[in-house]
């Protein structure tokens, strides 16, 4: 594990932890240079001499950032600390995909199909450049806290094109998410990846993934043998059309699945028109093969063979008791069916019997609570327990859902529990005025609410304490749409009578010397880099002011930091912009908590890395917004493209 305030590759000073996984761990740390919060992934110390986990680690950065999409997780840096290899990710403060159906469900299909219609343009990207996940879940899917989609861990992914895509190199994904034919370690391709899509759309319209089971082997079993239980069979509600896409998607021969993830795409995006409506249920054309071998190798159990001739014995003595001899081979079978017949005519009565006791569960979906009720037991049921959640579509009072579902066939007078809504999670905001910012900075983010800061002198309220919020204390909101913005206090604006410190040569000191120096005396260290053929990387190249220059605690030193020689690393450069936001004099509806349509801006960039045919930055604006965007230079000049409401607002070229 790595501590606190560890400062990784002398840029990245390590805050927190957040998870620890097989390969390696995730922590959350802040850029000193570009003072941002971003998640890095450390390979776990006892790992880094395993060839295989360090080829999976490199293979997982290398993969990722041939990828620019808002929905991808972004690998901003990769590097290595005393030997240990790491990359830096963007940070998605928010749950993953699992974690929000938990609390979310169930889902409007329509949000069903917007999240499902950001996964399916990342993978389309990814399948363009012939990359192929192999692990898709809801486990390794993320969501910010304005619901946009990022999905992350590309590391079992491989290139369609690399010579290692054969069994000996098929690293397993989730058994609950994997295809057929990666149970069988056959080849992986593009449509097995669709075959998980399938699955979490399955799993988003219904809250559970459709095979379960005591073992691996026995789920991946079930993949590969059983048809997917039908979703109009839990929900009548569910047009066929949509049922369709997750068959499609989740066929047992590849050949019966989309083409592409375009393709599904295009066909989910239309599933809930009226005119698709009558669609006939979507057959495979090529049969099941259910005698294919599932090879799992981690789940693998070594059983002895036994002597044939042992087994035979066995057989014998099981099936032919003393007494009976030649009289039981002779009318073994006419007792065979007369015990067939009496099961059969005994199963028939029980079916009848029990038939006449049987009741479909009534659709009491968005009906009042006293409406649920009353239908319920005009339907010869009686209603158990009772059950309220928050809703985002499902009006306050109004039933969500039930269970046991609609349709299903249960006993009369069984009891049905009912989930009603609370209406929408608004909440209080809490009074933080004259609270220390980084608590009130806890306090606020944990509940949901994105934080701004501004700063302004004060001579009553004491440096890094709360002047003001914009949103005034017992407001309620929805947290998760809301930002306010604190108004800081910077301290008197008079001056104060400062200790003076005579500046040490800082020249051929290191970096973190430096920085302790500076720490040391109160004073702020301004960091420039620049590439030096004489001066090692990391080491002060000059400062200023200059050594022995008497300076007050408080003031700002500048070093000028070696990056090393040019012709070893790769030239890189920041550029910062400011999108203004512009008022949309046609739009009346003040509600900050729906979508403005104007304000989108995209942004495109060239550089080593990256190609203007592909959005590097996609997204709404509420605000002026500033913006600071890393370019790769070392093989020439980039290019930097920003487009709003479909109009190019910015377009130049970035040298170094």
């Amino acid at each position: 594990m790595i501590e606190k305030g560890y400062l990784l590759g002398d840029r990245y000073r390590i805050i927190d932890t957040l998870g620890e996984g097989g390969m390696a761990n995730v922590y959350l740390a802040e850029d000193i240079i570009l003072q941002r919060k971003v998640a890095v992934k450390i390979l776990r110390l006892d790992l880094r001499k395993e060839p295989q986990i360090l080829d999976r680690f490199k293979r997982e950065a290398l993969a990722t950032s041939e990828l620019s999409h808002p929905n991808i997780v972004p690998v901003l840096d990769v590097g290595s600390d005393h030997g240990l290899p790491y990359m830096v990710m963007e940070y998605v403060s928010g749950p993953d995909l699992k974690q929000y159906i938990r609390k979310n469900y169930p889902l409007d299909l329509h949000e069903v199909i917007r999240i499902m219609d950001q996964i399916l343009s990342a993978v389309s990207l990814a399948h363009n450049h012939n990359v192929i996940h192999r692990d898709l879940k809801p486990q390794n899917i993320l969501m910010d806290r304005h619901g946009n989609i990022k999905i992350a861990d590309f590391g079992i992914a491989v290139a369609l094109n690399q010579s290692t895509v054969t069994q000996t190199n098929s690293a397993m994904g989730s058994v609950h998410y994997m295809s057929p034919e990666q149970t069988r370690g056959g080849l992986v391709t593009k449509q097995s990846d669709l075959y998980s899509l399938g699955i979490i759309l399955y799993e988003l319209i219904t809250g559970k993934v459709p095979f379960d089971g005591d073992t691996a082997v026995a789920i991946a079993l079930k993949h590969a043998q059983e048809p997917i239980p039908s979703l109009k069979e839990k929900d009548e509600q569910i047009p066929q059309a949509l049922e369709n896409v997750v068959l499609k998607a989740t066929a047992k021969d590849p050949r019966d699945r989309y083409a592409s993830a375009q393709e599904m795409k295009e066909d989910l995006d239309t599933s809930l028109d009226p005119a698709r409506a009558g669609e006939a249920v979507f057959l495979p054309e090529h049969a099941v093969n259910n005698d294919e071998t599932i090879v799992l190798p981690q789940f693998k159990k070594q059983v002895p063979e036994e002597e044939p001739e042992k087994k035979k014995e066995e057989v014998h003595q099981q099936t032919e008791p003393a007494g009976l001899g030649l009289n039981l081979k002779k009318y073994k079978w006419w007792w065979l069916f007369i015990g067939l017949a009496a099961v059969l005519v005994v199963c028939l009565l029980l079916f009848v019997l029990n038939g006449r006791n049987q009741v479909n569960v009534p659709d009491v979906t968005n009906l009042t609570e006293t409406s649920a009720r009353a239908k319920l037991v005009k339907a010869g049921l009686k209603v158990g327990s009772v059950r309220r959640k928050y809703s985002e579509n499902v009006s306050k009072g109004e039933v969500i859902s039930s269970s046991p579902g609609a349709q299903q066939l249960i006993n009369k007078g069984s009891a049905v529990d009912l989930y009603i809504s609370k209406g929408q999670n608004m909440v209080k905001v809490p009074d933080v005025v004259g609270s220390d910012y980084d608590d009130a900075v806890k306090k606020l983010e944990k509940m949901g609410f994105e934080v701004i800061r501004e700063n302004q002198f004060s001579d009553e309220v004491p440096p890094d304490h709360i002047i003001n919020q914009s949103i005034a204390a017992g407001v309620e909101v929805k947290p998760t749409q809301t930002t306010i913005t604190l108004l800081v206090s910077k301290g008197r604006n008079a001056p104060q009578p400062k200790d003076t410190i005579k500046l040490k040569d800082l020249k051929d000191s290191s970096l973190k010397y430096a920085q302790e120096y500076a720490r040391e005396h109160g004073l702020t260290l301004q960091i420039i880099q620049k590439y030096s053929d004489k001066v090692d990387k990391n080491t002060v190249i000059s400062m200023a002011p200059s050594a022995g220059t008497k300076v007050e605690r408080g003031s700002t030193i500048t070093v000028t930091i070696s990056k090393g020689a040019e012709k070893d690393v790769n030239s890189s450069i920041v550029k910062t912009f400011t999108v203004n936001y512009k008022e949309n004099d046609d739009d009346d509806n003040d509600d900050e908590n729906e979508t403005d349509p104007s304000n989108h801006v995209q942004i495109y960039i060239s550089d080593d890395k990256h190609s203007l045919s592909n959005i590097y930055r996609d997204l709404y604006i509420k605000r002026d917004t500033n913006f600071s965007i890393p370019f790769s230079l070392k093989n020439g000049a980039g290019e930097l493209k920003v487009v709003r409401d479909g109009q190019t607002i910015l377009n130049e070229k970035v040298s170094k």
